[in-house]
């Protein structure tokens, strides 16, 4: 641990007299690593050289050298109120590995932060190892015999010379770009231009991204608790939510591990991976429809299963003049946009996406009435249940209660009605009517399994156990099921996870609602 020169603290304390409440942290190097405040800086016609003449009065804190010969400049942009500049640290003329300094300065130019992650004890006699070590030639050979590389080749290979920081250790390498094809891939490997050796590989492609947006989860009723809403209505700012979008590829498009919004006419494209759009915009149902889809795969492979819909899914989230439909031929999505956009409702996202669901584990189920019926029935219960506990369980029996304002039930479809079996059961083309009847036992199923509690643990189990008893009774159906054999499939489903725990239980649910 380097302790802080009398220079630098002198620096430091000048930097509290600026904002009291600076927060700065230091490094075992002895220079500081964050300057976290609010920091006013004389203003001259160009901010940059502004903010360079900042960097020259504190250079001693950062560990530069006062004239900041070994800072080059990198680039600059623009947030949202927020400026943001960036250098890089250069030794003797050549690139330091991962060793930037970035300046975030607010609206009124005031500085908000800097970032440092400068190295002040580099010790390399460069001219020497040049003068002694591998040519860029033998490098790219190096690397090319270690990756396989020549049958595969997309394009010449790069070579830069830059310094690479290893823990306290400092090499100069020379850094080979490899591009490969027949599966594509990228490379970067750091090789060490005295003896040849490889110090590191990093592959550059960007798998499994996190990016950031704005979502309804699952929709604006349910964030504001109002029914009152109309399609006019200004939707405030609360009933938006920030989320992190999981698995990206890096591509700037929403696409990633379980879902490709490729289809979507004029697709948002966001290289930050920052998107933060409002309904009313397409990009906004695109989110809602990436987020939820990868969320709901992601749960249900928390809940055990790793082989169901575990795929990418192609998705037009905004599909104008039409309605939602599950294509079970091209195995994509289509949220239609009229009046409210599908895409705005995330309960007719997992709609929609339990469809995909149950035809990857039953094909051909929903060519038959019953069959049908259940296919219907089980995106209800999938998007009620799923959604249940989202604000303390407002409007939890709800489907749609977002696409569904201003009808008579307000929302599409309810899970908690009376409907019976075969009394209720009408056949003949009336899949979203008969689908109640099923949606409705399940509904009951999860109830009976604890979902009616008072207590959120007790009912956060029950959906857990009652989503899990239902997927896992689908692998026991075939094209021909019915509701009875689904009834019965559940059952089974239950005596090989549970050992028949509630058993009778589960087998009122559905004498009570006529199957047995």
């Amino acid at each position: 641990m380097v302790e802080p020169t009398e220079e630098q603290n002198e620096l430091a304390e000048k930097l509290k007299i600026l904002d009291k409440d600076i927060k700065i942290l230091w490094k075992g190097t002895g220079v500081v690593s964050l300057v976290d405040g609010l920091i006013t800086i004389p203003i001259t016609k160009d901010i940059d050289e502004s903010v360079r003449h900042f960097l020259m009065e504190y250079s001693a804190l950062f560990g530069f050298k006062k004239d900041l010969s070994d800072l080059k400049f990198i680039n600059k942009s623009y947030g949202h109120d927020t400026y943001h500049i960036n250098y890089q640290q250069f030794y003797q003329e050549i690139p330091v590995l991962y060793a930037f300094t970035s300046i975030h300065l607010n609206s009124e130019f005031k500085i908000i932060m800097v970032k440092n992650n400068y190295h002040p004890f580099i010790e390399l006699d460069t001219k020497a190892i040049l003068n002694g070590g591998i040519s860029k030639e033998k490098a790219i050979e190096i690397v090319h015999l270690d990756i396989n590389a020549e049958t595969r080749l997309m394009r010449d290979s790069n070579v830069n010379l830059v310094i690479l920081p290893v823990d306290d250790e400092f090499y100069l390498t020379l850094e080979v770009s490899v591009a490969l094809k027949n599966p594509p891939e990228s490379h970067h490997v750091y090789v060490d231009v005295r003896h040849g050796e490889i110090i590191k590989r990093m592959d550059v492609f960007r798998r499994n991204t996190t990016g950031k947006g704005r979502v309804f989860i699952p929709n604006p009723v349910v964030a504001l608790r109002d029914q009152n809403l109309t399609p006019e209505s200004d939707i405030p700012e609360d009933s938006y939510t920030t989320v992190v979008l999981k698995g990206l590829d890096g591509s700037g498009f929403l696409r990633g591990e379980y879902v490709d919004t490729g289809d979507t006419p004029n697709r948002t494209y966001e290289p930050s991976h920052l998107f933060y759009y409002k309904r009313g915009d397409s990009r906004f149902c695109e989110v809602m429809v990436y987020y939820h889809i990868d969320s709901c795969q992601r749960f249900i492979q928390e809940l055990g299963f790793k082989n169901v819909c575990n795929k990418q899914i192609k998705v037009n989230a905004y599909a104008e003049g039409t309605g939602s439909y599950f294509d079970s031929d091209a195995k994509s999505i289509t949220y239609g946009a009229i009046g409210i956009p599908d895409a705005e409702d995330a309960d007719i996202i997992i709609h929609e996406y339990a469809h995909a669901i149950i035809d990857e584990q039953v094909p051909f189920l929903g060519l038959t009435e019953e069959g049908c019926a259940i296919e219907q029935g089980f995106g209800d219960f999938l998007a009620a249940c799923y959604f249940s506990e989202e604000n303390d369980g407002f409007n939890r029996e709800a489907v749609g209660d977002w696409n569904g304002i201003g009808t008579v039930l307000q929302c599409i479809r309810r899970v908690d009605n009376q409907k019976y079996y075969p009394e209720n059961f009408q056949g003949v083309m009336t899949c979203d009517a008969d689908g109640e009847i099923w949606s409705a036992a399940l509904w009951d199923l999860y109830l009976t399994l604890g979902g009616s509690s008072k207590e959120k643990d007790n009912r956060t189990r029950a959906r857990e156990r009652s989503i899990r008893l239902v997927l896992e009774s689908h692998f026991f159906l075939t094209a021909l099921s019915n509701f009875i054999d689904g009834a019965e499939a559940i059952i089974m489903a239950n005596k090989n996870l549970y050992k028949g725990s509630d058993s009778e239980k589960i087998r009122d649910v559905f004498i009570k609602r006529g199957f047995f």
